[in-house]
């Protein structure tokens, strides 16, 4: 819509400064004048391209007759300047001008026949009524005065009036167009036609009345009136409103009654002999042959205006009346052709006539768009559709012969021209239809419908990570396998692979790379199986694979090691290459019938293969039921202990190894239990990360870890306060209130400045985050020291100890136990040891168990340790009493 003010802007800003110039400048009047209609003509042709009218031609009817009228003026001016011929009025700029007339004329015709239907007839001899009445009078009064004057031709006269004559007659018809505002919405452009003919009707008038009193009308007045015409036609072609005119509507307002129109229709017949009356006792009248001639030229338009109004108004009410609207037809028929094609044309809907040979007969204008050519009547109806549809065609078209008036409903395929189109097909049987003769075929493009829903679909059913199937999909699967196996002899099994580590890949590398581990995974595996075999991703770092028609449950079994073999080779991101290995459970169709029951089957298998180690693979044995009622029994309990706050800690000191002193303390927890005893670290912390349990538990033990410490540091004897140590999981490091609960530890009363130390793994580390590194350097300032737990066993890199606030480095028991007896061993120990000490960290060796251990790390320089040969843990009590020993000898304590 913006181009089209731009365009008319244009026409305007064009018509308005050639205006100024044909004022301004008398020499380059004719030329000026020229082009301002040919840019009316050209503005003409331009809307119709822009708005595309539901008829055209009338436009272009309007738009030839400018032009005929610009090429006369145009030839006029060449003859008269250039080759110096000229002569009285007429000249051939006026015969061009006569010309173009009955072209208007044709044009209006047409927009009124096509603005309102069954009334352009009526119209055009109300329009000649005017005429040959306003011809009349200007006869009289203008035209028969003057036949005594000299120096006036007939000619001359005879133009002088015609002029005036054809813009009435333009007028007279256009008007037929104004709704009740004419220059407001949608039918502005009627408004605009009326205006410009008003224009040069005036202007007409102005030079005929001059040419007739004896004088020539100046160069500048008549051709302004077409200046001004074109340039209000040009503009109602560029506005929207001008596709109005071309399509049938209702008359704005109710018809004027038969004693109305009889009246109206009286007085124009009695016009004539009315002038001749008066102008008979005035004894103007001195020939009668012109107004006579007229006079029935009126009275037979009368007469033909008169039938029409009869042949409109056939029946009378009840009491004699005549209704004043005519009734509506209620079928479309009865409306005409041009009514049925304009409601057609409104919709998308394809709407198709096929006779008895399956050749279309008719097509909707949407075909074009549809089928992507625009001759579809004439082919046979399967020759449109896609060749794979083609029979389904012939089916519903044999299924219409059951009847008269059957529908049938089915889907094809058209070959549009952007390629297949799904289409909604619906037939009809009309063939004993008189108005219609043939099969009614209506099709609905239901492309992007039929898409959006495949799109729900693939959504509800894959995963939207990888593009495998999800859990609802693989359990349909198994469902149907199920059921095959119980009619054929195959077996169906379940494999459910459970990535190792991966949680430390997410943390290390970030969630984008651990995506593309999914996807690389989910490749991989789908390149591993058969075609008939099913891959699908669960949840988090779990995948199934649904083995069909399998014949033994060993088939499955090396499908297991297959696939722990394929996910052991590392995995080549944009970091690097990445190792990932994998836990598989199996079960088979043999442990249970059931979709759901087998998957969790396989779930209690992949349980048992992860706790047997990485890449390991567990088939389900019933026992395994056993194992996971356990395990759900031991999530329940810690649920229960976690919100009792069930746990105890111990505390296991840090010695100088030299001098014996306790310089701190590790916080260890413990889950004691009535019924079982004391449940293994190693069994209940996996599950709290798992379950996310372990910040709840984490927060309980950094509380009571600084509580019992402050206590602790009260009885010590003068010196240096001990630290107390806690140990933090990847997952409180990402908790958003983190933070508030060591700044509340911190404040703990009685707990000395400086004395709280927390440990964290380099998985943690590893991983390049803002938020961490900020959240270690807040916890620098709070006075909290800073250790890396278990050295050497994750990720190490020497970047992570230039670019964090480390301050301490905890030497992993694994690397501690093998140095009296490997003397490599012992020198990546010594070298571990010097690393620290020329980064200025503080090193702390774990786990020594013997005295050779102990003065090994001693004569490397390590200084500080723990582990069973000073102390094992203890309590908080026992705690008070360790700082008073000495350690130069081993202590042992009773306490787990």
């Amino acid at each position: 819509m913006p181009s089209v003010h731009r365009l008319m802007a244009a026409h305007i800003a064009l018509t308005g400064a050639a205006c100024c110039l044909y004022l301004a400048w008398p020499g380059l009047r004719q030329p000026l004048w020229a082009v301002v209609v040919l840019a009316g003509a050209v503005a003409v042709v331009l809307g119709v391209r822009t708005h595309r009218p539901g008829h055209r031609w009338p436009w272009l009817m309007l738009a030839a007759g400018l032009t005929v009228v610009a090429v006369g003026g145009t030839r006029a001016h060449v003859q008269g300047a250039y080759v110096q011929v000229s002569g009285p009025a007429p000249s051939p700029a006026d015969a061009f001008g006569l010309v173009a007339y009955p072209l208007l004329a044709l044009g209006a015709f047409g927009l009124v026949r096509y603005r309102r239907a069954g009334r352009a007839l009526p119209g055009l001899l109300d329009a000649l009524m005017v005429t040959t009445g306003l011809a009349l009078v200007g006869w009289i009064h203008l035209v028969e005065p003057l036949t005594t004057r000299g120096g006036l031709t007939w000619q001359q006269r005879a133009l002088a009036l015609a002029y005036p004559l054809g813009d009435m007659m333009l007028l007279a018809m256009l008007s037929r167009l104004l709704p009740p505002r004419p220059l407001a919405g949608r039918d502005r452009a009627a408004g605009l036609l009326v205006l410009g003919t008003v224009a040069l009707l005036l202007f007409d008038l102005a030079a005929g009345i001059l040419l007739l009193d004896g004088g020539m009308p100046s160069g500048a007045l008549p051709g302004f009136g077409w200046i001004l015409l074109c340039t209000a036609w040009g503009a109602a072609a560029l506005d929207p409103s001008m596709a109005g005119p071309a399509t049938p509507r209702p008359p704005p307002r109710p018809l004027p009654g038969p004693r109305v129109r009889l009246f109206l229709l009286a007085l124009a017949t009695l016009v004539p002999p009315a002038f001749l009356l008066v102008e008979r006792q005035a004894d103007r009248i001195r020939g009668a042959a012109v107004p006579a001639a007229l006079a029935c030229v009126l009275f037979l338009l009368v007469v033909l205006r008169l039938a029409g109004v009869a042949a409109a108004h056939p029946k009378g009410s009840a009491h004699g009346r005549v209704p004043r609207t005519p009734p509506r037809a209620k079928d479309p028929h009865a409306a005409g052709e041009a009514y049925f094609r304009t409601l057609l044309s409104s919709t998308s809907d394809v709407v198709l006539v096929v006779g008895d040979d399956s050749t279309v007969r008719y097509a909707s204008p949407s075909a074009r768009a549809l089928f992507g050519h625009p001759e579809v009547a004439g082919n046979a109806l399967r020759d449109l559709i896609d060749p794979q549809d083609r029979q389904r065609v012939d089916r519903t078209l044999a299924a219409l012969d059951g009847g008269p008036g059957r529908d049938v409903h089915d889907h094809w395929r058209v070959a549009g021209r952007g390629g297949l189109v799904e289409a909604e097909a619906h037939c009809r049987d009309l063939r004993t239809d008189e108005s219609v003769g043939g099969l009614v075929v209506t099709l609905r493009d239901v492309t992007e419908q039929r898409k959006v829903r495949h799109e729900l679909s693939h959504r509800a059913l894959h995963d939207p990570v990888t593009g495998l199937p999800n859990r609802t999909l693989l359990l349909e699967r198994i469902g149907r396998a199920l059921l095959r196996d119980r009619r054929e002899s195959s077996l169906a099994c379940v494999l459910l692979i459970d990535l190792d580590d991966f949680r430390t890949v997410n943390e290390t590398l970030g969630h984008a790379a651990g995506d593309r581990i999914l996807k690389a995974v989910g490749a991989r595996l789908s390149e591993t199986l058969r075609r008939t075999d099913t891959v699908a991703r669960l949840s988090g770092d779990e995948f199934a694979v649904l083995m069909e028609e399998a014949r033994q449950p060993l088939d499955a079994e090396l499908l297991a090691e297959q696939v722990i073999q394929v996910l052991d080779r590392p995995f080549e991101l944009p970091e690097g290459p990445v190792h990932v290995s994998a836990g598989v459970g199996v079960a088979t169709a043999l442990d249970s019938a059931d979709a759901e029951e087998l998957l969790t089957c396989a779930g209690l298998a992949v349980y048992a293969a992860k706790s047997a180690g990485n890449r390991q693979w567990r088939r389900f044995v019933p026992r395994l039921r056993v194992r996971g009622a356990e395990r759900h029994d031991l999530h329940a309990r810690l649920d229960r202990a976690i919100a009792r706050e069930e746990f105890a800690l111990r505390y296991q000191p840090v010695v100088d190894i030299a001098g014996g002193q306790v310089i701190g303390f590790e916080a260890l927890v413990r889950w004691p239990q009535a019924r079982c005893g004391l449940v293994s670290p190693v069994r209940f912390i996996p599950l709290a990360e798992e379950t996310g349990h372990i910040r709840p538990l984490g927060a309980w033990v950094l509380r009571k870890a600084a509580a019992d410490m402050a206590r602790v540091q009260q009885t010590a004897d003068g010196g240096a306060a001990p630290y107390i140590s806690v140990n933090v999981s990847g997952r409180q490091w990402q908790d958003i209130g983190f933070l508030d609960e060591v700044r509340r530890a911190v404040a703990t009363p009685g707990l000395a400045p400086g004395s709280l130390q927390l440990e964290l793994t380099e998985s943690v580390l590893v991983r390049r985050d803002d938020r961490l590194d900020q959240v270690l350097r807040s916890l620098k300032e709070l006075g909290v020291r800073i250790a890396v737990d278990d050295f050497g066993t994750g990720f190490s890199s020497l970047r992570y100890l230039r670019d964090f606030p480390v301050d301490i480095l905890k030497i992993d028991k694994t690397y501690i136990d093998d140095i009296p007896r490997d003397p490599r061993q012992a020198a990546l120990v010594r070298g571990i040891v010097s690393l620290a000490r020329t980064l200025g960290l503080q090193i702390i060796a774990e786990g020594i168990e013997q005295r050779r251990q102990r003065d090994l790390l001693t004569a490397m320089g390590c200084r500080f340790g723990q582990g069973y040969l000073f102390a094992r843990p203890m309590t908080v009590e026992q705690s008070a009493v360790a700082l008073r020993r000495h350690y130069g000898d081993p202590f042992h304590s009773d306490v787990r």
